[in-house]
């Protein structure tokens, strides 16, 4: 007779992103609900081929008990996120709705939700009006996202909505006061990060009423380099050696040199603070060019929250006090006010405490681990048994 799973394993298993060194290192929001397998946009740098991925009705079933959890017992509530790796407003939402339960129960709960589409379904109802409700509520922030402004660029992704029209639609929201973030990536090095495409994006995002702007550069394989520089008006950075992605070996994924990628996100951040416009960078690490108290724009919420602690955190911590040993930074970090961290986690939902208990492990082993933290961030290393600050 095969062996019964316990019913504690069995509900909120995929309802949070797996723990890693970037992941469990940078990212403030790790829970998810993905109701859509697949995608038919077709986007040529597209991450979910990397996953293994699960969505559809258990899983939205699944986010409904986690928060009603957390509603009945009166915590405050840690941000989900509406897909990470397929759109939510895909063609076939049409049909099976399940984005649309997701808004519904979102907003008879009173959970915050981060949504990122770049899909023109939610221009109309009934998914418009419950984005409008949320945001009424509070309880939204919409990121939009653009790898590119180029309306003459098809081939990167043939099967979403032009720029042109994604802005439409994030000036349309903004106006009814949703909170609108642009997700600008991943960056198409020589196309999308060109000091002309700079100027024109941080003007295009302004007059739309965009709050925030979130940045991570293109990773893709060796092979697929050459498509990318043929899109490329300035083609240098393809003459250089790129850099994995991953934290050791050398396989698999690339990404622009760090020195290019700070210099572009730093130009980035000065035509957009210019604009009234807050930036921050995606899985790069570069903390002190941020200007706003997150990266997804979670700030932008209207209701009470509890983000888990990151490496930012502990750069802070280092920048304003010195060296600290990885028991310091620890402590700090498990008893800082406003965050779900150490025992703090223990009165949460099991799912949702099983992924916090996780992502805190990985982010101390991270930590102390000088390989993986000079890689994940260039802003801190671990030597003499302290986390230092370093100058990028």
């Amino acid at each position: 007779m095969p062996r019964r799973r316990s019913r504690g394993r069995r509900w909120g298993e995929q309802l949070f992103i797996g723990a890693s060194p970037y992941v469990s290192g940078l990212c403030y929001s790790i829970f998810r609900v993905e109701p859509y397998r697949d995608c038919p946009f077709g986007c040529v740098y597209c991450y979910r081929n990397w996953y293994s991925l699960s969505g559809g009705v258990r899983q939205v079933r699944d986010y409904e008990r986690a928060i009603v959890e957390v509603d009945s017992i009166g915590l405050i509530p840690i941000p989900f996120r509406l897909s990470t790796l397929t759109e939510p407003f895909q063609p076939l939402e049409e049909e099976r709705k399940l984005s649309l339960q997701v808004l519904k129960i979102s907003l008879r709960h009173r959970y915050p939700l981060i949504i990122n589409t770049k899909s023109d379904l939610i221009r109309r109802d009934p998914w418009r009006a419950l984005l409008i409700q949320l945001g009424e509520e509070g309880l939204v922030v919409v990121q939009i996202s653009l790898s590119h402004i180029d309306e003459k660029v098809g081939d990167i992704e043939p099967g979403a909505p032009s720029p042109s029209k994604l802005l439409e639609i994030a000036s349309y929201l903004a106006e009814r006061d949703v909170p609108v973030v642009v997700r600008y990536q991943p960056l198409i090095p020589g196309l999308s990060d060109t000091e002309e495409a700079f100027e024109k994006a941080a003007e295009l995002f302004s007059e739309a009423g965009v709050k925030h702007v979130v940045a991570e550069y293109l990773r893709t394989y060796e092979e697929n380099l050459g498509f990318f520089k043929s899109l490329a008006k300035d083609k240098d950075v393809y003459r250089e050696k790129w850099e994995y992605y991953r934290i050791r070996g050398e396989k698999g994924p690339l990404k622009p040199p760090l020195k290019y990628r700070r210099a572009k996100m730093a130009a980035l951040r000065e035509v957009l603070t210019k604009r009234g416009v807050s930036f921050a960078t995606c899985k790069e690490g570069f903390f002190d060019l941020h200007t706003a108290p997150d990266c997804c724009g979670m700030y932008l919420l209207g209701v009470k929250i509890l983000m888990r602690p990151t490496l930012a955190e502990a750069y802070r911590l280092v920048t304003s006090r010195g060296p600290l040993s990885l028991d310091e930074v620890k402590e700090e970090l498990t008893h800082m006010k406003g965050y779900a961290s150490g025992s703090r986690i223990e009165v949460y939902p099991r799912p949702l405490r099983k992924g916090l208990k996780w992502h805190e492990r990985v982010l101390f082993l991270v930590m102390q681990d000088d390989e993986q933290l000079t890689k994940v961030t260039p802003l801190l290393v671990f030597e003499d048994g302290k986390l230092t600050p370093r100058q990028p």
